[in-house]
């Protein structure tokens, strides 16, 4: 099944997406199959747990003999409205191997805010001052139950409720802006990390990132259109992930290029921090280029939309808004 959350009248809805295009109500799915009425949102139905899954479930199979939407006045918004914590995987992707002094030996995160989250349709907003900032295609995950140091890569593959298409904006202008270099004088403790290249032996800066504004500014995660329930996806380490700007293709890719697999990063994960029901998890860029590379692809710069397509999902597009 595919869910959906929407606005329509100024009321939060969801509903069942049909044929990638059209939307039944979950209130008339629920009541075509003869089932009480729906939880309130998809957040709601997610911490319901197996039993209120399975009634989804129900209802759409019906869903599609069932009336659509108008969908004049319909707006999108991200499949879970208000997840408790939203999870990115840096720098996961094959790609960025050769170009490492040292790379990663196993999974390094960092959490994106919810607040930054918007629907497919919304605009992602963009300022001068914000500098070079880029879109990464993601394939990303929602949490079905709580998940706690997996002993197994199955264990935590089989606590996901479903996927969705996740746009992680990232602004390395602000990042810039949010980095600080530290000279530490002799004597006084702060000793580069000893894997670091120095320039010399008396080399002893500090070169310290925050990347709050740079992943978590304000409309920096498009998420949707719909989120997929885990048992129609069949294998979520081999799908094609594509993404335009404008009419320009910009990526050709798959999750099987990632360096560390959705379960190898789920259970890691789970053995530093506990995943909730509604969580969202997203897996790191597809970032093989096509005709440009994915930080020659400035939104401040290029007029959108930007387009993401994953196979068996669908096709997440956001206009971009300069202000």
């Amino acid at each position: 099944m595919k869910l959906v959350s929407y606005v329509r009248a100024g009321s939060e809805r969801w509903g069942f997406m049909i044929d990638g295009e059209a939307i039944v109500d979950a209130a008339i799915a629920y009541d075509a199959a003869g089932s009480s009425g729906p939880p309130h949102s998809v957040l709601e139905l997610v911490e319901g747990g197996p039993a209120a899954w399975s009634k989804a479930e129900e209802a759409a199979k019906i869903a599609p003999t069932c009336p659509p939407l108008d969908m004049k006045g319909v707006s999108f918004r991200p499949p879970v409205r208000r997840p408790g914590k939203v999870v990115g995987v840096a720098l996961n992707n094959s790609a960025f191997i050769p170009m490492a002094y040292r790379y990663f030996e196993e999974p390094a995160y960092f959490l994106k805010a919810p607040s930054s989250l918007i629907g497919h349709g919304e605009p992602i907003e963009i300022r001068e001052d914000y500098g070079l900032t880029h879109p990464e295609p993601e394939l990303a995950c929602v949490l079905g139950e709580r998940l706690s140091r997996a002993q197994s890569e199955t264990e935590a593959l089989s606590k996901v409720f479903g996927y969705t298409i996740m746009n992680d904006i990232n602004s390395p202008g602000l990042k810039e802006r949010d980095s600080i270099h530290i000279e530490t004088p002799a004597g006084q403790g702060g000793d580069a990390p000893r894997w670091r290249r120095l320039r010399d032996r008396a080399d002893r800066d500090l070169y310290l990132s925050y990347n709050l504004r740079s992943n978590s500014t304000d409309t920096f995660g498009p998420m949707g259109p719909c989120l997929v329930s885990a048992q129609h996806i069949k294998n979520p380490d081999r799908l094609r992930v594509r993404s335009w700007l404008g009419d320009q293709q910009i990526t050709e890719d798959s999750t099987e290029n990632l360096s560390f697999s959705i379960g190898r990063v789920l259970k890691h994960l789970s053995n530093y921090m506990t995943l909730e029901p509604g969580d969202v998890v997203h897996f790191g860029s597809a970032a093989k280029p096509v005709k440009m590379s994915l930080r020659d692809a400035n939104l401040n710069e290029y007029d959108g939309p930007v387009r993401i397509e994953i196979d068996q999902i669908g096709v997440l597009e956001n206009p971009v808004v300069k202000s």
